[in-house]
C-alpha cells in the first residue's frame, strides 16, 4: 500500500475540491468546529465554503453525484470580495469579466463567483447552493452562460433577472438551453407580454421547468371548453399559475364538480370561482368540509347556498368558521340562513374589519347620531373609502374618538401588515 503523508494529503486536497470531501471523510479533525477551507485553485482569493463536519461514509459508496451534494450540503457562502454589505451591482452579461477558473469543469468556485457577479447576494446564493447542490458543479461558460443570456435576451434585466434566477435555480441546472427559449416565448403568446410572464414565473416555479405541452396548454383548453374567456384565463395564469399546474384528468375531474356537485353552471360568474375551489379540494377534502359546516348547525342545502354565491367560503379554515359562528351567531344572533346567504360575511377578517366596523355602528347608535343604523351586512360589505364616507368621516366633530379610534385602528393595521412584508 502507498501511504501518503499527512502534508502531502494537505497539499494536493487544496488543489482538488474533490479530495476535501475525501479528506473529511477519511481524516476528520477530533474537534466538531466546522473548519473553514478554500477551495480557490486559481491563486486569486475566491470564495470561502464552511463544510461542516459530516458522518463517516465508506470510500466504495461515493459517487461522482453523492460528492457533489456533499460539497454543498451545509455550507456557508462567505466572499469577503462581495460581501452581503457589498454586493456587486448587476451587470449585462456581456460585460461580466470571466475568470481563468470560469473555463475549468466542475469548480465550485467559479459558479460562486459567477453568480455574484451577476448580481446574487450571499443569502441568495447560499440558498441555492443548499437546495440544489448540483449547481455547483455547473459549467460557468457552456452551461450558466448561455442560459443567462436566454433570460436577458427575453427581457428580463437587473432585478428581475436576479428575482427569476433567485426563485428558479432549477432552470440553470435542469432545462436545456433551447426548452428554455421556447417555454419563454410560449408563455409570452399565452400571456402577451414581458412583465405578465415575469409575474407568472414568479408565483409559478414549475412553469419554466415543467412540460407546458402537457399541463399548461391542454388545462386552458379545458377551460377554454367550459366558457372561459381567454382574457379571464390570462390573468388568472398571471396571478395564480397553480391552477393550471395538475395534471388535465385533474382539472377536468374538478371542472365536472363545479356543475354536478356545487350545482354552478358554466354560465354563472362564479363558475371560474368554483373551479379554484374544486381544484383545491379534492373529493375526500370536499366532504371533511361539508361535514365541518355541519357540526356547526349548517345544512347541507345551507352549505350548498353559499357555495353558489361564494366559492372560496368552501376553502376558510376551521378556526375563521369558528370566530364568525361565535360573533354573528352566537353574539348578534343572526340566522345560519343569513349567513349562508351574505357568506362575504364570514370572509372578511375579524380583526382588521368586523370588529373595528361594528364597534363604529355601536358608537353611532348610542350617541343617535344617525336616524337609522345600516345593517350589518351592509356595514361590512362597503369599501373601506366608502365606510369612511358614510359611517366615520361626517361624525368627525361631533365624535371625535370615534373618527381617531377607527382611523387609528387601521393606520396601526396596515403599518403592521406593511412590517410583515
Amino acid at each position: 500500500a502507498v501511504v501518503l503523508s499527512f502534508s502531502l494529503w494537505e497539499t494536493c486536497s487544496a488543489s482538488l475540491p474533490w479530495l476535501l470531501v475525501l479528506r473529511s471523510r477519511w481524516f476528520r479533525p477530533s474537534c466538531t468546529t466546522p473548519k473553514m477551507l478554500n477551495l480557490c485553485s486559481n491563486g486569486v482569493r475566491g470564495s470561502t465554503l464552511l463544510l461542516r463536519p459530516r458522518a463517516v461514509v465508506r470510500p466504495h459508496s461515493a459517487s461522482t453525484a453523492s460528492i457533489a451534494s456533499e460539497l454543498s450540503q451545509g455550507y456557508s457562502v462567505n466572499n469577503p470580495a462581495l460581501s452581503r454589505g457589498a454586493a456587486s451591482t448587476p451587470t449585462t452579461l456581456t460585460k461580466v469579466p470571466l475568470r481563468k477558473s470560469a473555463e475549468k469543469k466542475n469548480n465550485p468556485n467559479s459558479t460562486i463567483d459567477f453568480l455574484k457577479e451577476i448580481g446574487l447576494d450571499d443569502s441568495q446564493v447560499e440558498k441555492m447552493v443548499n437546495s440544489h447542490p448540483r449547481l455547483l458543479r455547473s459549467n460557468v461558460e457552456k452551461t450558466l452562460i448561455p442560459k443567462i443570456r436566454v433570460l436577458e435576451d427575453f427581457g428580463f434585466c437587473g432585478s428581475e433577472l436576479i428575482s427569476v434566477i433567485a426563485s428558479n435555480p432549477l432552470i440553470l441546472t435542469d432545462v436545456s438551453r433551447d426548452s428554455l427559449l421556447g417555454k419563454l416565448h410560449l408563455l409570452k403568446s399565452i400571456l402577451g407580454s414581458v412583465e405578465n410572464v415575469l409575474t407568472a414565473v414568479k408565483k409559478g416555479k414549475w412553469l419554466l421547468y415543467a412540460s407546458l405541452t402537457s399541463r399548461l396548454q391542454p388545462n386552458l383548453e379545458l377551460l377554454k371548453s367550459y366558457g372561459i374567456s381567454d382574457e379571464r384565463l390570462q390573468k388568472l395564469v398571471v396571478k395564480s399559475p397553480k391552477y393550471f399546474s395538475s395534471d388535465p384528468k385533474h382539472v377536468q375531474e374538478s371542472l365536472v364538480r363545479v356543475e354536478q356537485v356545487l350545482g354552478i353552471p358554466r354560465e354563472s360568474g362564479m363558475f371560474l370561482q368554483g373551479y379554484k375551489a374544486m381544484f383545491s379540494l379534492r373529493k375526500t377534502d370536499l366532504e371533511l368540509k361539508f361535514e365541518l359546516f355541519k357540526r356547526y348547525g349548517w345544512s347541507e342545502s345551507d352549505v350548498l347556498v353559499m357555495a353558489k354565491r361564494l366559492p372560496y367560503c368552501l376553502l376558510i379554515s376551521e378556526a375563521k368558521l369558528k370566530s364568525g359562528m361565535d360573533f354573528f351567531v352566537n353574539k348578534l344572533g343572526c340566522k345560519i340562513a343569513h349567513l349562508a346567504a351574505r357568506p362575504s360575511l364570514l370572509k372578511y377578517s375579524m380583526e382588521e374589519r368586523i370588529l373595528p366596523r361594528y364597534a363604529v355602528l355601536q358608537v353611532l347608535q348610542e350617541k343617535k347620531l344617525m336616524k337609522k343604523i345600516p345593517s350589518i351586512s351592509t356595514a361590512m360589505t362597503l369599501s373601506e373609502s366608502r365606510f369612511l364616507d358614510a359611517y366615520v368621516r361626517p361624525f368627525k366633530d361631533d365624535s371625535p374618538e370615534l373618527y381617531e379610534a377607527y382611523a387609528g385602528k387601521k393606520l396601526v393595521d396596515s403599518s403592521v401588515q406593511k412590517g410583515k412584508q
